[in-house]
């Protein structure tokens, strides 16, 4: 029988890791310690006159009882008929050239179907808690008919560099460690299934930090195949965050199709990951012992981008149709989504600042289209992340050729500058209960007009010709001052756009010489009392005991969202 390599291939040895037992999903052995697994991938050798094997992985622990070694080997039946496996030993050697014995899983199968493969998973547990170097494995058939017993050698492979010895072992083989957003496979397994990387976000959720990884899997293969199971770790500040699939059903995808995945890693808080550690399970499952030992498969490391990733962008211009994920199903092809506004104001009385961001959403259709529920996000240029709170309410339906406003509130800290900003676009449905992303630009706030008598209030445009704010003494009352204003408009709006009761109103806020407020007076664009063009009468709700003869008008648009109310200040006019 000729034992020789079947196929001559280079050897590669890709360390990896077992999911950390730190924060987040973890896989648990049978005596609750984590596993490891360097691979040995793509040398296949020839074991009987049909059967070939190739090793996936070498596994040199330590554990509390001592080392633990073990071997998973991919095994093919080349042959038309089922065949058996051999009852050979399989054993590794060491550098100095003692050989450990290597016990076979409970769950390896006994025999193999024609052209089919199977893996099988070899291991055992050595009494010793010094440095081990393996070099080699081997099969060997032993005779315990004859005495002595005899032993042959059948066929033998070099481990070519480190077994994994630890979850401190970084994966630094340049062929395994792969730039965002390459695409790669996931070395020794069988699926054809190519992955792109495509979006990372972090969230701060009620059980704390989460990343969410969004992968692009693609299927080159002539037939359907499932997204094969495999696990993302995060790593950062030195440690080991382990991922869990979102996705719990099967991902099957047809021919030539694509679809997303998504992982969420739970993290620190201040956690900043780098790099993320692509990991494929395996299990051994000792006779009479009732919970398998299960550990993961370390196969590439993928190089997360910097912080700075908002000037990788592409640049927003205002007005103009956002460009989203052609494998999103959230945004019909025919709705375009733009953005007609966006400003940052202080918001003294949080303490904070507001961002505000009107969408615009035309139907190009001759139909009604439903309005999508999306998600607006704000990225800082130091990377963090701000969720925009959603109008409360808004029209239900676009009517054909027509187009409805939707805006979103982001609260930022009082030291954001805004410049370098990106906005993004999250799907809340797919990958529920996280995010994922369709669409992201870099995006520049407006800035305040020359003129404080000319504002926007998308689709509206307000030109104040001139105001003013009397003053009148009720002694029929209770002997107090009241307030009424005068505004001399000009509103001009555009067309096909809906407007509805949910639609932003004005609010006049009157303050004193004091900078106090005095009172308040609401100003709609829409029903009986609305603005117009010419004067409009303002009635402020307040009164004061005492003539205040320096007033201050300051004017803000204002929508309800999930949070309260958000306002933004169109001018401030001092009379």
């Amino acid at each position: 029988m000729n034992h020789s390599w079947k196929k001559a291939a280079a050897a590669l040895v890709i360390t990896a890791s077992l999911v950390s037992t730190g924060t987040g999903y973890t896989v648990l052995a049978a005596d609750e310690s984590v596993s490891e697994v360097s691979v040995l991938a793509n040398a296949t050798y020839q074991l009987t006159d049909q059967l070939d094997f190739e090793v996936k992985g070498v596994l040199n622990e330590r554990i509390a009882d001592g080392t633990r070694l073990g071997v998973v080997v991919r095994m093919k039946n080349n042959g038309s008929s089922i065949v058996r496996v051999p009852e050979y030993e399989l054993r590794v050697r060491t550098n100095i050239g003692i050989e450990y014995t290597l016990q076979p899983s409970a769950l390896n199968v006994k025999s193999i179907q024609p052209k089919a493969n199977s893996e099988l998973s070899y291991m055992a547990v050595i009494d010793r808690t010094d440095e081990i170097s393996l070099t080699e494995l081997n099969w060997t058939d032993v005779d315990f008919y004859v005495y002595p017993k005899k032993e042959t050698l059948i066929v033998s492979a070099p481990i070519s560099g480190e077994a994994w010895k630890g979850s401190d072992t970084a994966i630094t083989d340049p062929e395994a460690v792969k730039k965002w957003p390459d695409p790669f496979q996931i070395p020794s397994l069988l699926s054809p299934i190519r992955y792109t990387p495509a979006v990372v976000n972090r969230e701060s959720t009620a059980q704390g930090t989460v990343y969410v990884v969004q992968l692009l899997a693609h299927n080159p293969a002539g037939q359907r195949e499932t997204v094969p199971d495999f696990i993302v770790e995060g790593i950062g500040d030195g440690k080991v965050y382990s991922g869990k699939r979102v996705e719990q059903e099967a991902v099957t995808l047809e021919a030539n199709e694509e679809k997303y995945i998504h992982f969420a890693i739970a993290t620190d808080q201040d956690t900043v990951l780098k790099s993320l550690n692509v990991l494929t399970p395996e299990v051994f499952a000792q006779a009479g012992v009732q919970q398998a030992v299960k550990y993961t498969v370390g196969r590439l490391n993928l190089l997360l981008p910097s912080g700075a990733a908002n000037s990788a962008y592409e640049a927003y211009k205002l007005g103009t149709p956002m460009k989203f994920d052609e494998r999103s199903e959230l945004i019909h092809p025919n709705l375009e989504v733009s953005v007609v506004e966006i400003h940052m104001n202080e918001n003294k009385d949080a303490g904070s600042q507001t961002v505000t961001a009107k969408f615009k959403l035309f139907n190009k259709t001759d139909r009604p289209m439903a309005v999508p529920v999306f998600q607006a996000d704000l990225v800082s240029s130091d990377g963090n992340e701000y969720s925009g709170s959603r109008q409360s309410a808004s029209a239900a339906t676009v009517l054909p050729n027509a187009a409805v406003t939707i805006s979103y509130a982001f609260a930022v800290p009082s030291s954001e500058t805004g410049t370098g900003l990106a906005l993004k676009i999250q799907d809340t449905k797919t990958a529920a209960p996280f995010k994922s992303t369709m669409a992201a630009y870099s995006i520049e706030l407006q800035q305040p007009g020359s003129s404080k008598d000319e504002f926007s209030v998308y689709p509206f445009r307000v030109k104040i010709n001139s105001w003013t704010v009397g003053v009148m003494f009720n002694q029929n009352a209770k002997l107090a001052y009241s307030y009424k204003g005068k505004f001399h408009l000009d509103i001009q709006r555009e067309d096909q756009v809906q407007a509805d009761q949910n639609f932003s109103h004005l609010l006049f806020e009157l303050y004193d010489s004091s900078d106090r407020l005095i009172g308040t007076a609401k100003g709609s664009f829409l029903g009986t009392n609305r603005l117009v063009t010419g004067e409009n009468n303002i009635t402020f709700d307040a009164t004061t005991e005492q003539f205040e003869h320096t007033l201050t008008v300051r004017l803000y648009e204002v929508f309800t969202t999930a949070n309260g109310e958000s306002k933004r200040l169109l001018g401030a006019y001092k009379q």
